[in-house]
Order: C-alpha cells, then sequence, then structure tokens
C-alpha cells in the first residue's frame, strides 16, 4: 500500500505543532503529513496579493506533486502572535482562504482547521469548514 499523505498549512507557532499534526492524522487517516508554516496563515491567505498567494500555492504543489496529497488542511489558532485577532475574525479568515484556494486547487479537498485553548498548553482543534472543488474538465 502506498504511502498517504496530506499537507497542512499552518502558524510558525511550536505550540500548536503537536495538536494540528494528531488532530490531521486522527481525521484524515494519513500516514505522513507535509507542514509549510507561516505567520498567521488564514490571514495571509484571506489578504494577501497573488504574488503572495502564489508562493504558499507552489509550497502545496511541490506536496502535491511528490507525495500525492490530495488534502491540504489550512489551520489557525487562538492567541496567535502574528494575527491578534478574534476567533470568529479567525473563522472568517479561514472561510475566505477556503474561497480563494478552492479556485486554484482544482481536485484538492480543503479543510480549515482553528486550535483554540483548552487550558494550559491544552489546544483543542475543531472544522471550521471544508470544500472539495470539482476537478478541472468536470
Amino acid at each position: 500500500m502506498p504511502d498517504r499523505f496530506a499537507t497542512l498549512l499552518s502558524c510558525i507557532d511550536g505550540r500548536v505543532q503537536r495538536p494540528l499534526d494528531e488532530w490531521v492524522r486522527r481525521h484524515l487517516d494519513v500516514d505522513y503529513l507535509d507542514t509549510i508554516t507561516e505567520p498567521g496563515p488564514e490571514a495571509v491567505l484571506a489578504t494577501t496579493g497573488e504574488a503572495g498567494l502564489d508562493a504558499l500555492l507552489d509550497k502545496v504543489r511541490i506536496s502535491q506533486r511528490a507525495h500525492g496529497s490530495a488534502t491540504l488542511v489550512v489551520a489557525g489558532h487562538s492567541d496567535c502572535a502574528g494575527n491578534p485577532v478574534s476567533v470568529a475574525e479567525h473563522h472568517r479568515q479561514l472561510r475566505t482562504g477556503l474561497s480563494r484556494l478552492a479556485a486554484r486547487l482544482p481536485g484538492t479537498r480543503i479543510l480549515a482547521v482553528h486550535a483554540g485553548t483548552c487550558g494550559h498548553r491544552c489546544w483543542a482543534p475543531e472544522l471550521v469548514a471544508e470544500v472539495t472543488p470539482p476537478t478541472t474538465g468536470s
């Protein structure tokens, strides 16, 4: 059986890396997770210009080509130094980013996840939205 990969675009904050990794592996039943980090990635996806978006997508496409990843998880989190906004705003940005990505990643399952705090050193990832754009030519 071939290795199963997913791709995670998440914040650089080390506090959320393990909880997000565990959540993705558990919910998607994958063997490996290619991780791309960016401070406040949901804000970047929601607001960056085309050149910035293309730079992130180039990284996602490497994972897709090299490892056959057909799923992208975009994750934000509470208490983010790179994107210090309310939980509601994180969710809005995640949904906006998902819309922008869906048009550029045909056939890719895209999930938006937010990791909220649940106590000292505790993070609880939750699914905010999901989309699977049709494949090209469908």
